[in-house]
């Protein structure tokens, strides 16, 4: 906003001198090195916590997810349960799946 005021008053008034006006712009460029300085320093944090942030893997998937990733319907899912071929996790009226089942799923010969 300083910027565009000190062109209008340049324009207009012409009041200036020249080494005022380099002095002006010579401050402006500081100002904006220094912001971005502070917007480079921001940045290196957020990298920072970004490398740094570990992210949750959760231990139990919901019945929907496991059905959709070993590729199977809820009847056969109902199987697998009744057969106690595959460990769940009853909470309330939700049904949970261990993550390990998923690969279990497709190795172990005795799932089918």
């Amino acid at each position: 906003m300083r910027f565009v005021y000190l062109i209008c008053v340049v324009m207009a008034v012409e009041m200036l001198t020249k080494t005022e006006v380099d002095l002006a712009f010579k401050k402006l460029f500081e100002q904006l090195s220094g912001l971005k300085d502070g917007q480079n320093e921001i940045l290196g944090r957020l990298d920072e916590m970004k490398g740094g942030e570990k992210t949750i893997v959760p231990e139990y998937m919901p019945a929907i997810d496991f059905m959709k990733a070993v590729g199977i319907k809820r009847w056969k899912f109902d199987q697998l349960i009744a057969g106690n071929m595959i460990k769940t996790i009853k909470k309330k009226r939700k049904i949970y799946v261990p993550q390990a089942e998923v690969k279990r799923y497709f190795l172990d010969p005795d799932i089918q």
